[in-house]
Formats: structure tokens, sequence, C-alpha cells
């Protein structure tokens, strides 16, 4: 009885439109509370003639918008939601551009990709039932999981390789471990499946594991959120998925 209660809680919470309020409200509190919300892009680069331009760009404010856009994406998502893809595509294409300006070598190889994910999965999803997951055959099962984990471990490797300079410390493999979980996840919300939340909670947990070691209280905060988050998206998604079966 307690876990059937547990379970329906979770689901709740996956549900609930005012935990999405809570979501992004903890999100951009943690932003300002780092201290992003007053910075200029000028704090970063130094463009000669043009730096005048990076005084006027408020790159902590865009900050703050683009976490509370990767929290509603996720929200959204969570209940089989397709606008969720929006939402993240919007959120990578801003990552994108900010990790560019400020010399992120590996956002040269990540974003690109992350953004052809989202763009197909828009287009999966549009053409699927509305709010219902598709369905994956037992056969295609170890099939996507092979393909999806090679690719991710390759193009996550490759990046952080190019990114940290060809010098991997520990966190750098922390990072790239953290990333190929990522992209295999979103290699099945590509697709539209379930099992990418088993993948999110996993991602979760390490950068919870992460946000500890480095001390980052605020960040700990966020990524249990995000844990919770996880398990209620993927009870939702296999109860739709069961009552596809059974329909």
């Amino acid at each position: 009885m307690g876990i059937t209660l547990m379970r329906k809680q979770l689901r709740s919470f996956a549900e609930s439109k005012y935990f999405d309020l809570v979501g992004v409200a903890l999100v951009v509190g943690i932003a300002i509370y780092s201290g992003y919300l007053g910075t200029r892009l000028d704090k970063y680069v130094n463009w000669g003639d043009l730096q005048w331009i990076a005084t006027i760009i408020p790159l902590g404010l865009i900050s703050v918008v683009n976490v509370g856009l990767s929290m509603m994406s996720t929200r959204l998502t969570g209940r089989v939601d397709k606008k969720g893809n929006f939402y993240g595509i919007i959120n990578v294409v801003l990552s994108g551009t900010i990790d560019y300006i400020l010399g992120n070598k590996a956002a040269y190889i990540t974003y690109p990709i992350t953004f052809l994910i989202y763009a197909y999965a828009i287009k999966e999803w549009n053409k699927s039932q509305e709010g219902k997951p598709n369905e994956m055959s037992e056969s295609m099962k170890w099939k996507y999981f092979m393909g999806f984990s090679l690719a991710a471990i390759l193009i996550s490797v490759v990046s952080n390789w190019i990114g940290y300079g060809f010098n991997m410390n520990t966190l750098a493999w922390i990072t790239t471990a953290a990333f190929a979980l990522s992209l295999i996840a979103n290699f099945y919300n590509m697709l539209k499946l379930t099992a990418q939340y088993q993948f999110w909670l996993i991602y979760n947990f390490v950068q919870l594991a992460k946000a500890f070691v480095q001390g980052n209280y605020a960040n700990v905060g966020k990524y249990v959120f995000y844990i919770v988050n996880s398990v209620g998206a993927l009870i939702l998604w296999n109860d739709e998925e069961k009552e596809q079966k059974e329909s």
C-alpha cells in the first residue's frame, strides 16, 4: 500500500504544473544566488574596438533565462508533452552560443550534435500519438542500447578530449561520463522511448555526486529535484506505455 501511494505521488509530481513553477524558481534562484544575474559579457571577452558591445550584452540574465528554459524542457518532456523539445532546442542554441563565445572548444562538437538530436525529436514526436510514448520491440532493445551507447561514448570522449586541451584529468573523465549518459538519454528521447529515464536517473545521480565533491550545495538541491522528476517521469511513461499495450 505504501509503495502504491509513493508511486502515485511521484507520478503526480511529474504531472503537476505547480512543480513546474517550483523547478523553474529553484534553478533560477540558484543561478541568481551564484551571482550570475548582473554579469555582462565584457567580463569574459576582449573584443578590442567592439568591446562596448560586450558591455551591453546581459550574459547573466540570458543564462538565468536559459536555465529556466532547460527546466521547462525537462518538465514538459516528463509528461510526454512535445513542447518540451521546442524548449530544449532553444536551450541548446543559447547554451551553445554562450559556450562558443566563452571559448569552450568542446562546444564546437557537442552543441551541433545535440541540436540535431532535438530537431529529429521534434519531427519524430510530431508524427507520433499525442501524449503517448513510442513502443520498442524486445528485439530492438539491445540494438538501440548498443548503438546509442557506442555513439555517445565516442562523441563524449572526443569532444571532451578536445575541450580539455588533450589533457584529461579526473574531472574531465567525470564530465565525459556524464555527457555520454545525457547523450544516450537524448537518443532515446529522440525516438520518444521510455528507456531515456533510466539514463536520466543515472546522469542526475552522477551530477549530484559531482556537486557534493565540488562542495556546490546549491546544485545538490537542483539535482535532487531532477532525480525525483526522473523517477516520476519514468513511472508516468511506463504507465502510458502499459495502457497502450492493454488497449
